[in-house]
């Protein structure tokens, strides 16, 4: 049995491949998460004002994550891979009595920097609003071209990556949502999104 939370066609088409199953049977779920809205706003020259503003004025009092890929910048109680065991399970306490991912009313996400991808940026969203009830992502993004030297394919494939969610991050008129599902094969009329209850944000400059 092969599970995955973020897997496009390609990949399953290489896991099937890996594993040898010429006959397999796959179950896929939609990708599609209503009650989730993504926001993309240009991080300031004060990243860390920015965001105490954003929390202060838009989420206060309410449950959210923070991610970031650092271990300093905000004096806080972190929980990342580098800690051991008993730290992750003390910090989970403090926050939580079960799993931090199966808490069920988180009610935002905030993304602080450039994600290596959109699978990577799903699946860590998706840590929010399980209880199905509304729930808002902001990503604070400053866009960078550095490292384009590199040869390496490794080093290629991952900035191709990199750059499907930069040009996701970018995106002026087309609909976020309908470009997110796209990623992993689904399609989505616009309409759907543009007269929902939570309409994306170009979605709602559309029909203004």
């Amino acid at each position: 049995m092969a599970l995955s939370a973020t897997a496009t066609q390609p990949v399953h088409e290489d896991i099937l491949k890996a594993l040898e199953i010429r006959h397999a049977l796959v179950l896929e779920t939609s990708f599609d998460r209503p009650n989730l809205k993504y926001k993309v706003i240009a991080e300031t020259k004060e990243p860390l004002k920015q965001l105490g503003e954003l929390l202060k004025n838009r989420f206060a009092n309410l449950c959210g994550t923070k991610y970031l890929n650092v271990k300093w910048g905000i004096k806080t109680v972190y929980y990342h891979a580098g800690l051991v065991a008993h730290q992750r399970v003390a910090v989970q306490k403090k926050w939580h009595t079960g799993e931090v991912q199966t808490k069920p009313d988180v009610r935002f996400f905030v993304h602080n920097t450039m994600f290596k991808s959109i699978e990577s940026y799903y699946q860590e969203s998706g840590r929010a609003g399980r209880d199905n009830l509304p729930d808002f992502g902001r990503v604070l993004c400053m866009l960078t071209t550095s490292g384009q030297g590199c040869k390496t394919e490794i080093f290629k494939s991952a900035m191709a990556q990199a750059r499907k969610m930069q040009q996701y991050c970018e995106l002026k008129d087309e609909c976020q949502q309908q470009t997110l599902l796209a990623h992993f094969g689904e399609s989505l009329n616009r309409k759907d999104c543009k007269y929902s209850s939570n309409p994306y944000d170009n979605c709602l400059k559309a029909s203004s």
